[in-house]
Order: C-alpha cells, then structure tokens, then sequence
C-alpha cells in the first residue's frame, strides 16, 4: 500500500457527547502525525447531529483539550449541525437512484447482495458478506442523519483521502463502502487503529482512572509528555527509542508501525515519561507550565522572570529530580517561597523529638552564622566537622536540619537546601525549631 498516492487529507471527527478522551486523543494524534508526515492537512469535523446528547460545552472542551495537546488543525472545526441539508440531498439522491427507500418516515440503504471486502491498513484484507448487513438507516424519521450517512458524505466532499479511526469502527466500515460506492466516489484508504486497554485488559474506562485528557492536565501531566506517551499505545518506531519530540515523531510515524494487538494503559509509565520531560524541559518553558500552578498556590511573585530568575532556575533544577508531575514543584517549593514551614508531625517525632538534638541544631546555626563565605563546600564542612566534634553520625545531624529547615523528613540534598534559603533563613530556622 502506498500511504501518499494522492493528497493526504485525513480527519479526526469527535462527537460532543462527553469530553476527549485518551482513545480519541491518540486518534487525533495518530492522525496529526500522519498529516504532517505527508505535508498533509488536519481537518477536525465535530460530529454533532445526536441533538439530544451533543452539547456545546463539550465542543467547546473538545477544542481546548486539543489546542492543549498541542494538535492544531489545519481546517475547520467543521460542525456535522450546520451541514444537514447536504446529508439530506445525499439521501433523496440515493432513493432517485435505486439505492435507497422510504421505510416509515426514515430513510434506508438498500444492501445489494455479494461481498463487501478492502485492504484495512492495519489489519489487512477485512471482508464481510453482504447478506449479514440488514438494511440501514441513512435518514430518521425526523430528517437526522444515521453516523453512516453523514460520515460518508463529509468526507466525500472534504476528499478525505485515509480515514485512520478506531477499531470499534471496523463494523461500520462495509456499510460506508457501499456508500461511497453508491455515491460514484472513491474510497479513502481505511486504517483502523487497536484498542486501548486497562492494565486487566478490558477496555480502557473510568474504573481505571481517569480517561478524559485535561484530567491530566490537572494531574501535572505535560503535553509534550502525553503526546509521547499516546504516540506509543499501538505504534513502534520500529526500534527500542521511546523519548521523541515532535520532530522525531512526525519523520518516524507509518501506518506500517501500528500493531494489531491491543495497547494497555500503564499510568505508571505516562508519569515516568512526565518526569522524563520535566528533567528535561528548557528553564523558561518549564517556568511556563508552572506559573499558573504558583499562582494559584500564592507563590508566584513577578520578580522570578526579573531579579530573582538566577534564583528560581536554581530552585526548579534542585527540585526537577524529584518531580513526577507539576504539583510536585509546587508542594516541594513551600519552604522555600514562605516564611512559615508546615512541619509534618511524624517527622518531628522521629528528627527533633530530642532536646539534644535541639540543641546541636542551634550549636549548627551558631557555625553556619558564622562562616565567612555561605557555599556548598563550606556549609557541608561546618555540619560534618560538627557532627565528629559532637561524637554523633552526621546523617542524624543532617536528618534534624531537614526537618528543621523544610519540615519533611525528604528533601533535596541539605546543602543545596541551605544555600537556596540563604544564610538568614537557614539559621533563623535552626534558632526557633518550633513546628
């Protein structure tokens, strides 16, 4: 099968009748990539006709969920709503033609007989005889198209040359053949892409977690990284890569790599690859997913992209580390960005229980206040050299200072921690050790 006999135009056709979710959105991906892969174009079509459970609303988070995915469309959105005249012209052609009849009210296709077959690009040669598909409804009794009349039309008339789509839809695909071929038109190429299952192999639902797109957004999840992570759930690149940008994606991406076997869902792994792109992402871009994120927690001060933006690079490489998702910089940047710490209670019961240890961590401020430069090399010097003064191990020194200066018993390395503070903070802190 040649993928680019004619001018690549292909689809992604939501119904409005409940958010994007993740099988939708690596359909629209899969689609994205296969249009820029051809320097093709991207037509999104909102399959609104189900006037009873289509909303605008869910239009609406259609489009935000796929501007978020970073999936810009070339053409449209085109709405199934505001095209009603030509399905119906479509139909009385059909019956004026002997393909189709009136049947109380409602239009039906009238099946011819014989054997309807075509080359899936996925799945290979599908064929079905047409003595298993009843006579179906193109138009109901109240003028509304059937999914099969209105798809077939739209994308007749947007010369949609490959229609990549759901595996739930390979049923559907004889009866639009029929269409098409009832119509005098050419047929797209079908490519029909595996299911998504949960980690117990049933279809991917609600019981698994979350299911809709900008859930995930709220989780902290990165596009770049849900972009990646969706590109591989039914696709290889033929090799063992798994990190890609888009670049690498669209030079990388054939119908050829999708596999008929279905893909599960592993949630661990989208975060892993979240924190992949995390570790990495360029400061400023990083910086940008996060503002929205302090500014709802009152962290966000203008100064962090002015006077203090040396300061805020080095917090967010000190906390990239240990970040799955973009709430963990927030929770993690509390000591540093307030005056006051939220000492959790276990950890001042292990760490600073101790009246002594109190007092070594004052014995610590006094050094730390001390010292005529305030570095890593010299406030490690002055907390090691202490501990071996004291006879004590210097992790149980280190272990109180922590919980002292962030209230965690898990921070990043202690020494980073201090200088970050900063001199006054990091002694005033040890001074009052009061949670």
């Amino acid at each position: 099968m040649t993928e680019a006999a004619r001018p690549i135009r292909v689809r992604f056709a939501p119904s409005p009748t409940g958010y994007l979710h993740v099988g939708g959105a690596r359909t629209a991906l899969f689609d994205w990539l296969f249009a820029k892969k051809h320097d093709g174009v991207f037509i999104l079509r909102i399959e609104d006709t189900d006037a009873e459970r289509s909303s605008e609303d869910m239009s609406k988070g259609i489009l935000e969920a796929m501007t978020w995915l970073g999936l810009g469309w070339d053409e449209g959105p085109y709405y199934q709503s505001q095209r009603l005249s030509m399905y119906r012209n479509a139909a009385e052609r059909l019956i004026h033609d002997g393909y189709a009849y009136r049947d109380e009210g409602a239009t039906r296709f009238r099946v011819p007989e014989g054997r309807v077959t075509f080359a899936d690009g996925v799945f290979g040669e599908i064929g079905v005889e047409s003595d298993t598909i009843e006579n179906f409804v193109l138009l109901r009794s109240d003028g509304h198209p059937t999914y099969h009349l209105s798809v077939v039309v739209d994308d007749i008339d947007m010369r949609i040359s490959h229609v990549i789509r759901g595996a739930d839809h390979i049923s559907n695909t004889p009866k639009q053949i029929l269409l098409y071929r009832a119509l005098n038109a050419s047929l797209p190429v079908f490519a029909h892409l595996p299911l998504i299952l949960g980690p117990d192999k049933t279809r991917l639902s609600k019981r698994h977690g979350a299911t809709s797109v900008m859930s995930y957004r709220e989780q902290g999840i990165l596009p770049e990284a849900l972009r990646n992570f969706l590109a591989l759930l039914g696709w290889s690149p033929g090799d063992d890569r798994e990190m890609f940008d888009d670049e690498e994606l669209v030079r990388a991406f054939s119908l050829d790599g999708i596999s008929k076997a279905n893909a599960v869902f592993n949630q661990d792994k989208l975060a892993w690859f979240n924190a992949q792109y995390l570790s990495k992402l360029p400061h400023e871009t990083l910086a940008g997913h996060l503002k929205p994120e302090f500014e709802k927690a009152g962290l966000w001060r203008d100064s962090l992209t002015g006077s203090d933006a040396n300061w805020f690079r080095s917090l967010l490489d000190l906390l990239r580390p240990r970040s799955r998702v973009i709430g963990d910089f927030v929770r993690q940047a509390q000591p540093f960005m307030r005056e006051r710490v939220d000492y959790d209670p276990a950890a001042v019961e292990k760490f600073l229980s101790d009246g002594t240890i109190r007092a070594h961590l004052k014995t610590l401020a006094d050094r730390l206040k001390a010292l005529p430069e305030f570095t890593l090399e010299t406030t490690e010097s002055a907390t090691r050299s202490l501990a071996s003064e004291l006879g004590i191990k210097a992790g149980a020194l280190i272990n109180a200072a922590r919980v002292a200066l962030t209230g965690q018993p898990a921070a990043p390395g202690i020494f980073e921690v201090m200088v970050l503070l900063g001199r006054d903070t990091t002694v005033s802190r040890l001074y009052s050790l009061q949670p």
